[in-house]
């Protein structure tokens, strides 16, 4: 898996956070980083989502550290981003019917779980913060192809914290100088 390499620099450079790193998403990415060979990977997974089966070919890597906890803990977040070059946040509630029957859990983790992972990356001073964002954040705009300039009404709860995501991205970006991208 992945022949085609992706990036220009040798890893072994650098140190990565895989936040949600246990889902199927964040798990790949810490598929890629291991076969090559960067330097320190650290996935911070409170199980929800991902099994921790996605992660364990991994568990034995002198380079990998799994860190049990939420991102809605902000020290957690502190601890995981320490001496991470990169961060690629992955960690969401990611199901737009769980938004709907539980909003408030769906902002808790997905706005302030992100505004935790967003600081402490800044306090970290991470290189650059690579967020997962959605195509829910253009809303009920039917224009094809969707541009990101052109957003509609968001449509559920799921869509509403991903579009304060990127308001907070965007704010991040301008007022700390944070190299952000979703």
């Amino acid at each position: 898996m992945y022949e085609k390499q992706y990036h220009e620099e040798d890893l072994n450079q650098y140190s990565f956070l895989v936040t949600g790193g246990a889902g199927f998403i964040g798990s790949n990415i810490v598929e890629y980083l291991a076969k090559y060979n960067a330097r320190k990977i650290t996935v911070i997974d409170n199980l929800s989502s991902g099994p921790i089966e996605n992660i364990k070919p991994f568990m034995n890597f002198k380079n990998f550290e799994f860190i049990n906890a939420d991102i809605k803990d902000y020290n957690s977040c502190l601890k995981a981003c320490k001496n991470a070059d990169f961060v690629f946040h992955e960690a969401a509630l990611c199901s737009v019917p769980r938004s709907v029957q539980n909003p408030v859990a769906t902002n808790e983790s997905n706005v302030d779980g992100f505004i935790n992972m967003l600081f402490a990356a800044k306090e970290s001073k991470v290189k650059r913060f690579i967020y997962a964002s959605s195509s829910s954040v253009y809303g009920d705009n039917k224009t094809l192809p969707k541009k990101e300039e052109i957003t509609g009404n968001p449509l559920s709860p799921y869509a509403v914290s991903k579009i304060a995501n990127e308001l907070y991205a965007g704010v991040f970006r301008k007022i700390y100088e944070m190299n952000i991208i979703g």
